[in-house]
């Protein structure tokens, strides 16, 4: 078995990606930005869907229903509220087990929905419990929704009401501006990735999104360039949630959806291949920069095996975008491995290919790589995150 470290507490690598790690960064430093996943950022961000309704006028809807919203610094689109906390979490006796992801949202103010649960031995409808996550850090208290029996039995609905939280951020999916599409709840990194399109891409036609589900980024440049044919493609167990968000945000009209394998894309669709003027690759990933993070374990060759499956889609990118266009390849993880040293091959393996100043404001260069973008959660107080865009000329 791979020995792990305990880099701070509940997060483990293993020793090879630990010195990965420390290539870049000093010891200090590498406990200080997994200390910072252990929390949310300050800020909770969403993206204004500016085809609806405009950011002042979202901003002043909101405070006048005693919310703190505030526009962003620098992304017109991008508006944000604080995050309250850290508050103590009431110990009653009585607990309820969410899993890892359900646990995390619970952390930050979400009520406990029912395929969260692991285990709510003893609880009865109307029960005062304390939510734990499975390594029995306490993240909320509560009132049962449901019995025990319930909890398992049923597929869906509230199975705790949360009342405390460790963390305190306002339930955007209970707000009426989500149901009416008017907001998407988007990290603030992420956003980015539609602003860099935007300024090297003015006059698109084509635009490709690799890795489209839930539909964050496809309906950020649907909303950010409102003329070109848009294309997303995902796996087929993606198709309802990627549907479903362009039916809220009132998009269904603006892409059409393929349900295949991108990396494929080429092959699939050889009539745009070589003229596609913007492509979007955000593949899956290692997510160590997803905040707040109440634990985690992660192998090198778990990232290795990430790496190679990522470069294929950034290889069929470079292969479909036309000369002047724009790759722009975004992750939310840590590692070199996954972010500049797939730059570097794709840089390698495409004739003609250049990296293109990423230009964010609030971002660094990319460790080697200074004109792409990384925000690191210790520095930026984001999710962490990396940014390249890529062209052929």
């Amino acid at each position: 078995m791979t020995a792990h470290i305990e880099v701070v507490r509940g997060i483990y690598i293993d020793r090879e990606l630990y010195h990965h790690f420390l290539e870049h960064m000093r010891e200090g430093e590498l406990v200080r930005m997994f200390e910072s996943l252990r929390r949310p950022p300050s800020r909770y961000y969403v993206r204004v869907n500016t085809t609806l309704i405009e950011p002042p006028t979202l901003v002043a809807r909101l405070r006048g229903r005693g919310l703190e919203a505030h526009l962003d610094e620098y992304l017109d689109e991008a508006v944000w509220f604080p995050v309250k906390g850290p508050f103590k979490v009431p110990d009653v006796g009585r607990y309820v087990v969410a899993d890892k992801y359900a646990a995390e949202s619970v952390y930050m103010g979400a009520n406990l929905y029912v395929p969260g649960i692991v285990r709510a031995d003893g609880v009865r409808r109307g029960s005062e419990v304390t939510v734990l996550a499975p390594n029995g850090m306490a993240v909320a208290y509560g009132v049962a929704e449901l019995d025990a029996e319930e909890m398992h039995i049923r597929g869906s609905g509230i199975a705790v009401r949360v009342i405390k939280s460790m963390y305190e951020a306002p339930r955007v999916r209970d707000l009426p501006e989500y149901a009416e599409g008017l907001i998407y709840d988007q990290s603030y990194p992420s956003m980015w990735v539609g602003a860099v399109t935007a300024k090297y891409s003015d006059g698109a036609r084509i635009i490709v999104d690799m890795n489209a589900a839930p539909g964050g980024k496809l309906t950020h440049v649907a909303q950010l360039f409102p003329g070109p044919h848009i294309i997303g493609f995902d796996r087929p167990s993606k198709h309802r949630q990627l549907r479903e968000t362009l039916r809220r945000l009132r998009m269904d009209h603006r892409a059409d959806i393929f349900l295949a394998d991108s990396r494929l894309a080429d092959s699939l669709m050889p009539r745009i291949a070589g003229r596609v003027d913007i492509v979007i690759v955000d593949p899956p990933c290692s997510n160590l920069g997803v905040r707040p993070k109440l634990y985690e374990r992660k192998d090198m060759r778990d990232v290795m095996a990430l790496a190679s499956y990522q470069q294929q889609f950034l290889r069929t990118a470079m292969r479909m975008v036309r000369k002047g266009g724009i790759v722009a390849y975004s992750t939310c993880t840590l590692t070199e491995l996954e972010n500049e040293l797939n730059v570097v091959s794709a840089l390698l393996s495409s004739e003609g290919a250049h990296l293109l100043e990423a230009d964010i404001p609030v971002a660094v260069g990319g460790w080697g790589l200074d004109e792409a973008a990384r925000f690191h959660p210790h520095v930026q107080d984001t999710p962490g995150f990396f940014i390249a865009a890529l062209t052929i000329r």
